[in-house]
């Protein structure tokens, strides 16, 4: 119970208010009973004393009791007080003792007169005070007016306090706890709602929202952790981007490094293997081995392998230059006369094949390109569609322009590459042949520069089959970005 009453601040707020509300209450009535009594006795003593004094005061302006027998009847009407008047001797006088059916026994006890007379129906009741207050008649007797006050109303009423002290004591429970559970209600439903929201936002929930229509402190501090929530929201969001940028940066450059790795491995390979074959034939020469003897024809076998090694060599030389950061510069030219007079380059390789040439190219075709870059690219297209073209077949080339962009196809006939080989084809020293025989196919770096100088340029680009053959389309935009590298 006690470990419950820490953890709820509502429960501590309801048996403080109670408590305190119990206590004002009980408080109260004690101060009222007990000082109730004192102040009643004491202003009917005022009031009493102060009717006397005015009483004595009119007698001493007769010259006999009986001439003023009219207001000490309104003095016994205005106090309810019982009196008498005594001489010097201390004999009562008034009223006449003739008259009287008992006599005074004390000065603290009040007799009953003849009831005939208003002024003295008293009777005897409790505790009584007796003041004496001295007069002379304008005959110059000298008499003492008597006045006995009785206290029994007040008895009365400190009793009846006492009475109903049980049914006060009830209500004061049952009012103390509606109270207190009303002002802990006001007080902790704000403040139960602002622990929720921020124990929602300590478990990075920063949906809730607390209710502003207080103008109060509390009203202040929902305001506020509203904004905190906010801007921790906004923070984590940033973080949590940031994060996943950096997550995608670490991952991208995790996938670079793994590309690098491949492709200076696949370098490597790629020369040790006509290294190999010149080393071979230079030994076979100069150590006089059966088969070398003819010099003349391995010497131009190995000029062929060092022009393949000069070739393989510049286009690694290139593909570091692209890889790099180095400023293009852009000239508007007439695209479709750079792929005329590239296609004019590679006429002998189609008649040597006998393949026929489709070419829908118009006249002129404006974009901003590099030239130097372009006239590297297109080729290498151009050759692999004619190369891995089997004799016979057509090589089919559209240019059109459509919106800002030049859409190119090249489209070679009589061959296909697997579904599985197509989204490789563009990486540096792929080949759909396994085998990675010379003799059906080029160093590997061919379509991955082209892909470089697309890129180079902003242009889409892709290789997919046909129902004929296979298909290279790029769409490259007319205008080039200001800033731009390579």
């Amino acid at each position: 119970m006690t470990k419950y009453i820490k953890q709820r601040l509502s429960v501590k707020i309801f048996i403080i208010t109670f408590f305190l509300l119990g206590t004002a209450c009980s408080g109260t009535y004690f101060f009222i009973s007990k000082l109730l009594p004192v102040t009643y006795s004491n202003l009917i003593n005022v009031s009493t004393e102060k009717a006397a004094m005015h009483l004595v005061e009119q007698m001493t302006a007769f010259d006999n009791i009986s001439d003023c027998e009219n207001d000490i009847s309104n003095f016994s009407k205005e106090t309810n007080a019982a009196f008498w008047i005594e001489d010097s001797n201390g004999r009562m006088i008034y009223p006449a003792e003739a008259s009287m059916e008992t006599s005074t026994t004390s000065a603290d006890y009040t007799v009953t007169f003849d009831e005939d007379e208003s002024f003295i129906d008293m009777q005897p009741s409790g505790e009584t005070t007796t003041n004496f207050y001295p007069f002379t008649l304008k005959n110059g007797t000298a008499y003492a007016l008597a006045v006995q006050t009785d206290l029994f109303v007040v008895q009365q009423a400190t009793k009846v306090l006492l009475s109903i002290l049980p049914y006060v004591i009830l209500m004061v429970f049952l009012l103390s706890l509606l109270c207190a559970w009303l002002y802990t209600r006001y007080i902790t439903r704000p403040i139960v709602q602002l622990s929720k929201i921020s124990k929602q936002m300590a478990e990075l929930d920063f949906s809730g929202q607390c209710g502003t229509g207080r103008e109060d402190e509390l009203g202040c501090l929902a305001q506020n952790l509203n904004s905190l929530s906010a801007s921790l929201s906004t923070a984590l969001n940033d973080l949590q981007t940031a994060n996943q940028q950096l997550k995608t940066d670490i991952e991208k450059e995790q996938e670079l490094e793994r590309q690098r790795v491949d492709f200076f491995s696949a370098a490597s390979h790629e020369l040790k293997t006509p290294l190999t074959i010149l080393k071979g034939h230079l030994a076979g020469m100069l150590n006089g081995v059966c088969g070398y003897e003819n010099h003349i024809e391995y010497m131009e076998r190995s000029l062929a392998v060092v022009d393949r090694m000069e070739k393989l060599v510049k286009e690694l030389l290139y593909v570091s230059k692209a890889e790099g950061t180095q400023k293009s510069e852009y000239k508007t030219i007439n695209f479709a006369e750079i792929f005329r007079v590239q296609i004019a380059t590679v006429t002998d390789l189609l008649e040597e094949k006998e393949q026929c040439l489709e070419a829908n190219i118009p006249t002129r075709l404006y974009c901003e390109v590099e030239q130097a870059q372009m006239e590297r690219a297109i080729p290498n297209i151009l050759v692999n569609a004619t190369h891995y073209s089997p004799s016979g077949e057509l090589i089919r080339i559209s240019l059109s322009e459509t919106h800002g962009t030049i859409r190119g196809e090249i489209e070679n006939t009589g061959v296909r590459v697997p579904d599985d080989s197509i989204p490789h084809l563009f990486e540096a020293f792929y080949r759909a042949d396994t085998s990675r025989n010379r003799n059906s196919g080029g160093s590997g770096l061919g379509l991955y520069i082209v892909g470089k100088i697309m890129e180079m340029h902003q242009a889409k680009y892709g290789i997919s089959n046909t129902n004929n053959g296979v298909l290279f389309w790029f769409e490259l935009p007319c205008k080039q970005p200001v800033d731009n590298s390579i």
